[in-house]
C-alpha cells in the first residue's frame, strides 16, 4: 500500500514539475513576444522612411558627418526610433537655423508636415523595416530631391563685413559667421528703397555653419544694397553667379 502511495506521489510530483516547466516556457515565449514591437502600420523603412532620411538626415548622420549617430541603415536607425520621432516632432532635427517664413532655401533639410507624419506613424506602428519581411523593389521607392550646390567654377564669392554695402549681380547664397547663439536679419534694398528679406538666421551654431542657397536667386540691379541687422560679431560670405 505504501509502495503504491509512494509511486502515486512520484507521478504527481512529475506532473507538477512538467506543468511548472511548461509554464516557464510559455512565460518565456510571452516575454519574447513583448520584447518586440507589434507592427500596426503600413509605413516601412524601405519604402517611405529611408528615402526621407537619405534626403534630409544622412548628410550629417553618417561616418565623417557632423553627428556621431549614424542613421544611414535600418539597423543604425531602429534603436533611435523613439528619439527620432521626438526630435522631428519638435523640429529640433534636422538642424536648420534659418527662421521659417523669412526666405526660402534650396538646401533646407527641414521635413515637410507630411514627412513628419510619416516618421511618427512609422515609429508608433512598430518601426518595421519592410512589409511582410519582403524587400521592396527599387522601382517602388520614391526619393525626395537631394540638393546639389552649383559648381564652384560658376560661382564668385565675396567675403565681407556685415555693414550695409552696395551689390549687384545674381545673389545665389549667403553664409553668415556670427557669435554662438547670435542672430542676423539679411535683406536686399532695391534702388527705389523697396526692401526684401533674404533670411533671418537665429540661434547660430558655429559647429553647424551653413551656406544658405536661395531657392529663387535674387537679381540685384546696380544701386542695390545688402543690409544686415546682427547681434554681436558678424561676417558674411556672399555667393553670386559668375557672369
Amino acid at each position: 500500500m505504501r509502495k503504491r502511495e509512494k509511486g502515486q506521489g512520484t507521478r504527481e510530483k512529475g506532473k507538477a514539475l512538467a506543468f511548472t516547466a511548461g509554464a516557464f516556457v510559455l512565460c518565456g515565449f510571452t516575454l519574447c513576444l513583448h520584447g518586440h514591437d507589434r507592427i500596426t502600420t503600413k509605413v516601412t523603412w524601405d519604402r517611405e522612411i529611408a528615402p526621407i532620411f537619405e534626403a534630409r538626415c544622412v548628410n550629417c548622420h553618417q561616418p565623417g558627418g557632423k553627428s556621431t549617430i549614424p542613421l544611414a541603415t535600418y539597423q543604425q536607425a531602429r534603436p533611435w526610433a523613439v528619439a527620432i520621432k521626438e526630435e522631428v516632432l519638435t523640429r529640433r532635427m534636422p538642424k536648420w537655423n534659418a527662421a521659417r517664413g523669412y526666405g526660402a532655401f534650396a538646401n533646407d533639410p527641414s521635413l515637410a508636415p507630411f514627412e513628419i507624419a510619416l516618421v511618427a506613424a512609422w515609429v508608433d506602428g512598430g518601426a518595421p523595416e519592410n512589409e511582410k519581411n519582403k524587400a521592396l523593389p527599387q522601382t517602388f521607392i520614391v526619393k525626395p530631391a537631394i540638393f546639389t550646390a552649383p559648381a564652384p567654377s560658376s560661382v564668385r564669392t565675396i567675403s565681407t563685413s556685415c555693414e550695409e554695402q552696395r551689390a549687384n549681380g545674381t545673389l545665389l547664397a549667403i553664409r553668415p559667421a556670427l557669435d554662438r547663439n547670435g542672430s542676423a536679419g539679411i535683406a536686399v534694398v532695391r534702388p527705389n528703397g523697396h526692401q526684401e528679406i533674404v533670411a533671418w538666421i537665429r540661434g547660430y551654431d558655429p559647429d553647424n555653419a551653413t551656406t544658405y542657397w536661395l531657392r529663387n536667386p535674387v537679381v540685384l540691379s546696380r544701386g542695390s544694397r545688402i543690409h544686415v541687422d546682427a547681434s554681436g560679431t558678424c561676417a558674411m560670405q556672399l555667393f553670386f553667379a559668375r557672369k
